[in-house]
């Protein structure tokens, strides 16, 4: 793939986790089967691509709102509610965005920001958003993937196993800053630092759950804090090899 190309899907992604997730609410995301706030939703994602990409080309802006506004409609009228309508549903995004950066590659160059901010502005503008892209795919795109995937093995503990009885909330905090620390380690080049954390968290867990009796709570745990941590380093080793091509990241850091 060309670079303007590379450059023009950056931003389209950027944007696209942008508003799919940062400028999602849940109260808009609860009201999506109504047809207003499934628009309003595909507006969002509309401009939040104009802005970031800085184009107005009209013919990659309706293609965008009409597969995603397509996209989104069948995933909430006709498919249930899971992991893999997630993961499929992104999948799709990620795909129509493909096409879209190798059909108009030029998009990003040819837009408003490259004159506007000169050279090195505009490459503070790609790092920018890329990191940008990074931190949203590792903490909010990460703690629904997790949520959702690991939904059907919650129905399997015991009333007492269950992880409801922890503090409100408390479960997502913790994955929330393992995934930031573990995000920011890797892209700081600190990577060896990643196990101590692994580490230091398993301690702790196989502490709480060291009854023999608590074997699938124990499991339920481990894959959620391998996913949580395989998600985050993913991430981090993708933003890093996309701020390496912006000169912001040692490639053999």
């Amino acid at each position: 793939m060309p670079l303007a190309a590379v450059e023009t899907l950056t931003l389209l992604v950027a944007a696209h986790l942008l508003a799919d997730f940062a400028l999602q609410p849940a109260a808009l995301l609860r009201r999506k089967r109504r047809p207003g706030f499934l628009l309003l939703h595909v507006a969002v994602v509309t401009v939040a691509a104009a802005v970031v990409v800085g184009t107005l080309a009209p013919l990659l802006l309706l293609v965008l709102a009409v597969t995603h506004g397509a996209m989104d409609a069948l995933k909430v009228y006709r498919l249930p509610d899971g992991f893999h309508a997630f993961a499929g549903d992104q999948l799709v995004h990620l795909l129509v965005l493909v096409g879209l950066a190798l059909v108009w590659p030029e998009a990003a160059r040819d837009g408003v920001w490259p004159g506007l901010l000169g050279p090195e502005g505009w490459r503070l503008w790609l790092q920018g958003w890329t990191l940008a892209a990074g931190v949203l795919l590792a903490l909010p795109v990460a703690g629904v993937a997790l949520e959702l995937a690991l939904r059907p093995l919650a129905g399997a503990l015991a009333p007492a196993e269950s992880p409801e009885h922890g503090l409100p909330g408390g479960g997502r905090l913790i994955g929330l800053c393992e995934r930031a620390l573990a995000f920011v380690l890797f892209v700081a080049g600190a990577q060896a630092a990643i196990g101590f954390v692994i580490a230091a968290k398993s301690i702790l867990r196989f502490g709480e759950i060291s009854d023999s009796s608590h074997r699938r709570l124990a499991e339920y745990i481990l894959i959620g804090s391998f996913f949580s941590f395989a998600w985050a380093l993913t991430a981090a080793w993708l933003t890093a090899g996309a701020l390496a091509l912006w000169g912001a990241w040692p490639a053999s850091g």
